[in-house]
């Protein structure tokens, strides 16, 4: 569906300036008393959420109005505010204010640590930041290597004196802040197509890249999602996926607030607690990513023993009022059971990205392992900048022609468009981003004809992208720490197919002369990367070949494509030496056939056993 960005303005207007959306006839009059979010047994009505709003939007004011008086950095300059915290109110309160003050919010993933958390601080100039319990310890390690903010400028949102040490208490000087005069002549006009919020996602290179989402686009995503599973002011959603994620902005809270609805908000992620809140609050909503989808259906099986008892038990519950998933990154298989087990009739399953340029969903009645239809615009780009032919499928529904029809996920737009204007202070990775008329994707995918009608479906990431947990991450990230592991002469770092959904992360090094793998001190080291050296648990290695000596390019480089077709397949290559970890191990194992075997069942499971097909590189 194209949007037009005229007919957005208004959408924008009434939703993102808040002060005049809930004052409208359809905001605060009729909304005051209704409950907008449930978190931890409290709820927060849409009345109490706009008065916490007004209060966090002082408190920008303020700190800006004390920034124009020491600095004076320019009467059209906007706070620029970053959040660090895990999913809870403040983080909400602070969007809103925001918003209200004109502010510019850096939602700064709680992954990012060491180095790059330092690095996107220092590029986004933060004036004022807010961290919680979670995230503290990281902020104190790269606090010397920050250059735009010190501890005066960074607020605690929980009052715990202990681990708060130094920094301000964010709710006692929000409450302060009130008392504050003249405020209203340092806020500046929103303009609707200015950026409200910068979201993160990867790069190519080590350093991810900020996508700046504008009230428009903001408000458009919301609308859309809103028309297209037809949310009302009854439904309830679940949102359990980190507010720093595209996937609970877009599909969570924007929807959920323009229909005038309610939501849970969950600390964390937990598989086991879904059925319980489901239950319990009335959950008629979710937005998803695969991989906690699978979970919550594995917790369901194992607590009721079989897919027939977990479809008798919830399908028909009379406190199951549960009917929408929408999201993306999981199996047909998982949504089939889902359904299944909760009785609902469709799960909307997504391709998109923050940058929201490409934008697909199953709709009832498509092909439930495609990612629903396209149209021309959307097209299959190969390595040499032509479009790809349309996939052929054999009699086992196996795709034929993969060479020729998998390709990058791409777009036709022009540089004015309404969703995609580059990356924040990036300009040579929105120029990768954005080549010869085309938003390319970092996907691959490849379209089939089903009926006349054109149907995308998804096939990995390209080389230098890793998509896993629903983030993406270049590999160069993964590869940086793989090259610093003790021993270790070269390496490379790929995605590889997983079980779930998504990819899992694989290595392969080349010791020096004279060294010898040992599982347990790799997996020890890289425990510490975690903890101490800035390492992102996302770029945990999964599985780690030995090679004995890679294969150079005449440039010195190494071909990372015939590692990414092959990835760990040792029926395919008995003689590799394969180590693997999975949820919960504390080591690396070697992989063995039977250990091998073992992992295709798995895949079997999920309907993605076609994933570990070895396929030859061109």
């Amino acid at each position: 569906m194209l949007i037009n960005q005229k007919s957005l303005v208004r959408w924008s207007a009434a939703f993102f300036n808040l002060r005049y959306f809930i004052r409208s006839k359809t905001g605060l009059r009729t909304r005051r008393n209704r409950t907008f979010c449930i978190f931890e047994e409290r709820e927060y009505t849409y009345g109490e959420v706009y008065e916490k709003s007004m209060q966090y939007a002082n408190f920008f004011l303020s700190a800006r109005k004390r920034l124009v008086i020491e600095k004076n950095p320019g009467a059209k300059e906007r706070l620029s505010l970053g959040i660090y915290q895990e999913n809870r109110p403040e983080f909400i309160f602070a969007m809103f204010g925001a918003a209200i003050s004109n502010s510019l919010v850096f939602a700064i993933n709680t992954g990012f640590r060491g180095e790059t958390l330092a690095r996107i601080i220092n590029q986004a100039h933060i004036s004022l930041l807010l961290i919680d319990s979670s995230t503290v310890q990281e902020v104190e390690g790269v606090l010397p290597n920050i250059s735009v903010l010190n501890k005066e400028n960074i607020y605690f949102a929980e009052d715990r004196p202990g681990e708060a040490r130094y920094y301000k208490n964010l709710e006692s000087e929000v409450s302060r802040a009130q008392t504050d005069t003249d405020l209203n002549k340092y806020r500046l006009r929103i303009i609707n197509t200015s950026t409200f919020i910068v979201i993160y996602t990867s790069g190519t290179t080590g350093m991810p890249k900020g996508v700046p989402c504008t009230h428009i686009k903001l408000s458009g995503v919301g609308w859309v999602t809103w028309f297209r599973i037809r949310l009302s002011k009854k439904d309830r959603g679940y949102i359990c996926m980190p507010l720093f994620h595209s996937n609970a902005l877009y599909l969570g809270i924007m929807p959920i607030l323009l229909v005038g609805g309610s939501f849970v908000l969950k600390r964390k992620f937990s598989a086991s607690a879904f059925e319980e809140d489901m239950l319990k609050y009335g959950v008629t909503y979710m937005n998803y990513v695969g991989q906690p989808l699978h979970y919550i259906i594995t917790a369901l099986e194992k607590k009721y023993g079989s897919e027939e008892a977990v479809e008798k038990a919830l399908a028909r519950h009379p406190e199951n009022l549960f009917r929408i998933a929408h999201g993306n990154g999981s199996s047909a298989v998982d949504r089939r059971k889902l359904m299944r087990y909760l009785g609902m009739e469709h799960i909307y399953e997504l391709y998109g990205s923050t940058e929201a340029a490409i934008n697909a969903v199953n709709r009832p009645g498509d092909p439930i392992e495609s990612l629903g239809r396209v149209s021309k615009s959307e097209v299959i780009i190969n390595a040499e900048g032509k479009i790809c032919p349309p996939g052929i499928v054999d009699e086992k529904g196996q795709l034929a022609n993969y060479e020729e029809a998998v390709g990058e996920i791409s777009k036709k737009i022009s540089k004015e468009n309404v969703f995609f204007d580059g990356y924040f202070d990036n300009p040579s990775a929105t120029e990768h981003k954005y080549r010869d008329g085309y938003y390319r994707s970092g996907d691959l995918g490849h379209i089939r004809i089903i009926n006349g009608k054109r149907y995308l479906f998804f096939n990995g990431r390209t080389d230098d992208w890793i998509r896993k947990d629903g983030e993406n991450f270049s590999a160069e990230s993964v590869l940086d720490y793989a090259q610093k592991l003790p021993g270790v002469e070269l390496a490379i770092a790929c995605g590889v197919p997983c079980e779930i959904s998504d990819e899992k992360v694989m290595i392969a090094i080349q010791l020096r002369r004279e060294t010898s793998f040992e599982p347990q001190k790799a997996y020890d080291w890289f425990m510490q990367q975690q903890r101490e050296g800035g390492m992102d648990p996302k770029w945990m290695p999964d599985y780690i070949l030995i090679i004995e000596s890679f294969f150079l390019t005449n440039t010195q480089k190494i071909l990372v494509r015939p590692f990414k077709l092959h990835h760990f397949n040792i029926k395919e290559r008995p003689d590799m030496e394969m180590y693997y970890r999975q949820r919960g191990d504390t080591t690396y194992h070697r992989l063995t056939p039977e250990k091998y075997e073992a992992i295709e069942k798995e895949f079997a499971k999920t309907g993605r056993q076609q994933l570990l097909a070895v396929r030859k590189s061109k």
